[in-house]
């Protein structure tokens, strides 16, 4: 069995990058609410998936 190794959860850094904005904007979009986040510890996760969804303006 073929195990793949592809992260679905996509962290701050990710989000500033693909966004193109700043640590704290970053953070103030997470605590909006308006997609589904983890934390773990003392970082925020979003799956890949519903992010991208929510950037593109569709929603699950």
């Amino acid at each position: 069995m073929e195990v793949q190794n592809q992260r679905v959860m996509i962290g701050v850094n990710e989000i500033m990058m693909k966004m193109g904005i700043g640590r704290d904007r970053a953070y103030e979009i997470i605590k909006k609410g308006e997609f589904k986040t983890i934390k773990v510890g003392r970082r925020y996760l979003v799956h890949e998936q519903t992010f991208e969804k929510w950037l593109k303006g569709t929603t699950e």
